[in-house]
């Protein structure tokens, strides 16, 4: 008997590197009104991973607001992957020039930050 060859899972690629950051994050799907708190694990130029229990699907375009110490990054994004019962991927969709200004400058401290620990 010859077996078919499953089709392959689709591997998450990133076009940008991203970091670790824990930060409280909001994600708001604004057609039902749906409000989701979580966390951020790790965040890029291009999108974040937030740690939820209930992610939303897959093409889902939401509203991002992170809180850390004293900033706020905003931007909206798309849903890219899940992982059910942890968390979704996000990749930013449109943001402010001011918000990414502060989203850049998180970067650059957790990337100083590492490069002084190692």
């Amino acid at each position: 008997m010859i077996q078919k060859n499953k089709p392959l899972q689709p591997t998450k690629q990133r076009s940008v590197r991203r970091c670790a950051l824990v930060a409280s994050a909001q994600v708001i799907e604004p057609l039902s009104g749906t409000r989701l708190s979580g966390r951020t694990s790790e965040i890029g130029l291009g999108g974040c991973y937030v740690d939820v229990l209930n992610p939303l699907p897959n093409g889902t375009l939401v509203e991002l607001r992170i809180l850390r110490d004293q900033g706020v990054f905003e931007a909206k994004a798309k849903v890219v992957y899940i992982d059910p019962g942890f968390g979704m991927g996000v990749a930013f969709t449109e943001m402010t020039a001011d918000k990414r200004a502060v989203l850049e400058a998180w970067l650059v401290e957790i990337v100083s930050q590492f490069k002084s620990v190692s």
